[in-house]
């Protein structure tokens, strides 16, 4: 009878805690499904269809136009790393489109140019170095690689856009990785471009230095997770640099050590800086990870939907760098050398919801919504990173095999990207005299949104009978 007992009392046991830890979940799950009231007033209202199709005709009436927002041509020689990317492809673009000959434009990249819009006219002109910046030989010799006659006497500008994104991972065994990339092969570049010459250094940098962990584990009382809704400046440059931990990602970190060594390496004779993108980067339909992935895929499988963040379009990044480069070359060193600057669109921050609504009423080709419960994904995310921790070890990796393709990505730091982030660029705004780069917007996110589907439109219209 005892023994009768206590199996009974220990199946109530397990029953007690399946249901709490049950109740915990789905609470959990119905707090990230929502949106902080931080959130709401900084973004009160989500994109109708009316305002999201009158602002696609208009584009589509009158295309952004990029080329009276940029700078005059400055007359230099121009290096780019990474320049066959979405940020470095768009600084090239804005290169030419503000009159600098193809000839004095160099691309550092380890991969060659795929991206459509870079392999026709003056762009498909632009001399290609390959090289793998975490080799300082290599880097070395992309740079010293003779430039034309006619702009060898040129003084040169470097744009280091060049970078290895990997959002989830976060242990140290896999830091060494991102590192070699990331801090190592910055140093690299910096000693190359010193040793070329270069007066003028900008590096893009991230706004994800600034974010910190969500605390979604815990207290159950608490009404949302620690950290849920994080405002975004430039003022964690001025504090010490956080520990490993603090930091949602082994790319956050390097790009943080990164970015203090460009900045730091600023002086009279080369002078440097920092743009600082904010949050997620669209703009490239061959590339991006944002609305480009939506409309290649033709679907948004997401548990995002309620996240409200400010996206920055690749040609804002561009303009950011481009008016850092002018503000560099006054003649006397401006307050904003030396310095990270954060970039957004203009106008109130959207949802991911909002984004993928876009997609979905305005891309011919047809778009697929389905919208996923977070928890569970979370939940998910930490079993796939202690199997990739696993993968690593010298026993567990024959039992464990490392994750690969999406399943890799689903890690833990994926979902302390995800909160939502209100950024301000109200520093880059400042006039040079005041500190900043005098940056004016060209569009808001839902401009530049319909403008890229408007792009993928145009290229994927079904052809007329």
């Amino acid at each position: 009878m005892d023994d009768l007992t206590g199996t009974q009392l220990a199946r109530w046991a397990v029953a007690v805690l399946f249901i709490l830890a049950f109740a915990y979940l789905w609470r959990l799950n119905k707090v990230m499904s929502q949106t902080p009231p931080e959130a709401v007033k900084a973004s009160p209202y989500r994109w109708a269809d009316s305002e999201i199709k009158d602002t696609y005709r208009r584009i589509k009436a009158k295309p952004i136009d990029w080329s009276k927002h940029l700078p005059p041509k400055a007359n230099r020689r121009y290096v780019v790393t990474g320049g066959c990317g979405g940020v470095g492809g768009q600084i090239v673009l804005h290169l030419l489109l503000r009159g600098e000959p193809p000839e004095s434009i160099r691309i550092v990249d380890f991969k060659k140019v795929e991206r459509a819009d870079m392999m026709t006219g003056a762009a498909a002109e632009i001399d290609f170095a390959q090289a793998d910046i975490t080799s300082p030989s290599a880097t070395q010799a992309a740079f010293s690689k003779p430039w034309p006659s006619s702009v060898a006497k040129l003084p040169l500008t470097v744009f280091h856009t060049a970078a290895l994104i990997i959002p989830g991972e976060r242990t140290l065994g896999t830091f060494e990785v991102i590192k070699r990339v990331n801090v190592d092969g910055t140093r690299n570049v910096i000693d190359a471009a010193k040793a070329a010459g270069a007066t003028i250094f900008i590096a893009t940098s991230s706004a994800s230095i600034a974010h910190r962990n969500a605390g979604y584990w815990g207290n159950p009382f608490r009404r949302w997770p620690r950290n849920y809704f994080q405002a975004i400046d430039e003022s964690d440059f001025d504090k010490p640099l956080p520990t490993h931990s603090e930091f949602f990602s082994n790319y956050a970190h390097t790009k943080a050590i990164a970015e203090r060594m460009v900045c730091h390496a600023n002086s009279p004779n080369f002078r440097t800086g920092a743009i600082r993108p904010a949050n997620a980067i669209y703009g490239s339909s061959n590339g991006d990870q944002v609305v480009g992935v939506v409309l290649r895929t033709q679907s948004a499988q997401s548990w995002m939907r309620n996240i409200v963040q400010n996206f920055v379009h690749g040609g804002h990044i561009s303009l950011g760098h481009l008016q850092f480069e002018a503000a560099l070359l006054r003649k006397e060193m401006p307050k904003c050398a030396g310095r990270p600057f954060v970039i957004t669109d203009d106008g109130p921050p959207p949802s991911y919801g909002d984004m993928y609504y876009l997609c979905y009423i305005t891309a011919e080709t047809p778009v697929k919504l389905t919208f996923l419960p977070p928890a569970p994904f979370l939940i998910l995310s930490h079993i796939v990173e202690l199997v990739a921790i696993a993968s690593r070890t010298p026993v567990l990796k024959w039992i464990f095999p490392a994750p690969k393709g999406t399943l890799a990505i689903l890690q833990p730091g994926v979902f302390h990207a995800s909160l939502n982030f209100v950024a301000t660029d109200k520093a880059a705004q400042k006039s040079v005299e005041q500190g900043g780069l005098g940056f004016r917007h060209v569009h808001t996110t839902l401009e530049g949104m319909c403008q890229q589907v408007l792009e993928w439109n145009n290229e994927h219209a079904s052809p007329s009978p």
